[in-house]
């Protein structure tokens, strides 16, 4: 096998083909992932190193500028450093790996920096209602011969960071107010999430968001390979000074290309009377330990509870009349 060590200058790349790419188009909001063969017999042509450098490189769906890498190539294994790739107005950097050994296998550790993920969500999979700058980190293992079977394959772990940015198809506000989630935006000021992944399936638990006057918690799956949600999203107003939290849960199910968004009363229903429950509880066990403690004449010393000072008077009162049955 012949070995090369090359270095590539390019201006525009056009590996769309490579990246198996074809009419129906992974961007399209409802026509699923490319199942066309990814054509990687390339990587078994010869060994060596090649940095290459090019202005942008076309992979069908996806779009990228500026690029600055150093592939290792290995018996049909290639290692890609990325010392510099621009794309949606952001940097990535990182390792990608893509193996052709025993079948087609991709992977990578990224980092990202201050994406436009209306831009990079619209390209790579037809979402167009996130709309933000975004940063983070990536490790991602995919298995399979298109796009289609390494989507569904996906494993692997990140996080997310935004700072402001807009979400489309519900008007927080309108649904706080009235439970309306017809239409309209919301505007939230900062984001962030981890997630987990796993046959496909995107994990997130811990989404925190924070808004104008609310701040939101998200937990629930997104299908990479599906292409569909299944999340829940809870918004809570602030508290004031004579106001208590409301959380109104929004649940956000379905195909991504037409989700279907609608609060969930009976989870809000048991989440604000809890509050309420909690409270009145308290309130009423407080007012029994203040009734036992007068009728029993029983006072709690500091750092004890009403059952240890009653323990305590019962055997001081023990004690006492067993000296008695001595004296």
């Amino acid at each position: 096998m012949p070995r090369i060590n090359a270095q590539l200058n390019a201006g525009a790349l056009d590996l769309s083909h490579f990246a198996g790419a074809d009419s129906t188009g992974a961007g399209s909001a409802d026509s699923g992932w490319s199942k066309s063969a990814i054509d990687a017999s390339a990587l078994a042509l010869a060994n060596g190193e090649i940095a290459l450098i090019a202005d942008s490189i076309n992979l069908g769906d996806l779009k990228l500028g500026k690029t600055r890498s150093l592939m290792a190539l290995d018996n049909s294994r290639a290692v890609f450093e990325l010392r510099e790739l621009r794309a949606y107005d952001g940097l990535i950097t990182g390792q990608f790996v893509a193996n052709n050994r025993s079948g087609l296998s991709v992977g990578g550790n990224l980092k990202v920096s201050d994406i436009n993920l209306e831009r990079f969500l619209t390209d790579a999979a037809g979402i167009t209602r996130f709309a933000a700058l975004g940063s983070g980190e990536v490790e991602f293992l995919g298995v399979g011969n298109s796009v289609d079977a390494i989507m569904r394959s996906l494993s692997g772990k990140g996080a997310l960071r935004t700072g402001r940015g807009v979400i489309s198809g519900f008007d927080l506000d309108r649904l706080m107010r009235a439970g309306d989630v017809t239409g309209g935006t919301t505007i939230f000021d900062a984001m962030t999430a981890s997630f987990t992944m796993n046959g496909g399936n995107l994990i997130n638990q811990d989404l925190a968001m924070t808004l104008p006057l609310a701040r939101a918690s998200g937990q629930g799956r997104v299908g990479l390979g599906a292409r569909d949600i299944d999340y829940l999203f809870t918004p809570v107003l602030l508290e004031g000074e004579n106001t208590r939290g409301l959380a109104i849960p929004v649940r956000i199910e379905g195909p991504w290309a037409n989700p279907r968004i609608k609060p969930d009363l009976e989870k809000a229903v048991r989440m604000n009377l809890k509050a309420e429950r909690d409270k009145l509880e308290q309130e009423a066990k407080d007012r029994l330990e203040r009734e036992l403690q007068q009728r029993l004449n029983v006072a709690p010393q500091e750092g004890q509870n009403l059952e240890d000072a009653l323990r305590q008077k019962i055997e001081d009162k023990a004690a006492r009349k067993l000296r008695k049955l001595f004296e």
